[in-house]
């Protein structure tokens, strides 16, 4: 009987692909937070619709970090996994809200209104699933060296990150921006490193070779 060589295991192509769109989800709602930091920094009018982008984009490039370590060992996977989903969800949910409600369902400081539930469960899953899911990254070493830190740096620091903006927002309100752009920037990194590691950090599960 004929011995079956072991060749190098990759993850399926669909993997592949949900990987590198949560990649270009990951760059281009960091950029659009970006863009957003700098246009009010410059002229101190906000493009709300810029940060709107990227606070849509980010549950959907945590389900591409989720896949990387979907079938880890861990709590944290599966917990952060489920948060990322649920924000997604919101999001999905939120824009056919708008759709169908117009604005008048947008809320305001002093209303809540239909919309509101989706918008906060987006928000708090977006940054609950990026605390749990990089500490699975950065317990299994799924994303390169320089990078596996990154998204639960990124969940660490979000929140003195914006209570320093609150400080810097009392001198002068466009200071504000200055968190947000490094948190935009952050995104980017890790959509980079997801891209880079489509392929090259295959799930346990994907790690089969053929009979």
């Amino acid at each position: 009987m004929a011995a079956h060589a072991t060749a190098p295991c990759e993850p399926s192509d669909s993997w592949v692909v949900l990987r590198r769109s949560a990649a270009v989800a990951a760059v281009t709602g960091g950029a659009a937070w970006l863009v957003k930091s700098s246009v009010t920094l410059a002229t101190g009018n906000e493009p709300a619709v810029a940060f709107a982008i990227g606070g849509a984009l980010f549950p959907f490039a945590l389900l591409g970090l989720w896949s990387i370590v979907r079938r880890a060992d861990s709590r944290a996977a599966r917990v952060g996994g489920a948060l990322a989903a649920a924000a997604a969800v919101s999001v999905v949910l939120a824009t056919l809200v708008r759709v169908l409600g117009g604005a008048a369902v947008e809320p305001t400081e002093d209303e809540i209104t239909v919309l509101t539930p989706f918008l906060a469960i987006a928000g708090f899953g977006t940054f609950a699933a990026l605390l749990a899911l990089g500490h699975a990254v950065r317990r299994e070493g799924a994303l390169a060296a320089g990078s596996r830190s990154l998204p639960w740096a990124m969940g660490v620091a979000a929140i003195p990150l914006l209570i320093v903006g609150g400080a810097l927002e009392a001198l002068d309100e466009r200071l504000l921006e200055l968190p947000i752009a490094l948190l935009a920037v952050g995104w980017i990194l890790l959509g980079a490193a997801l891209w880079k590691a489509a392929q090259q950090h295959p799930p346990r599960a994907d790690a089969r070779a053929s009979p």
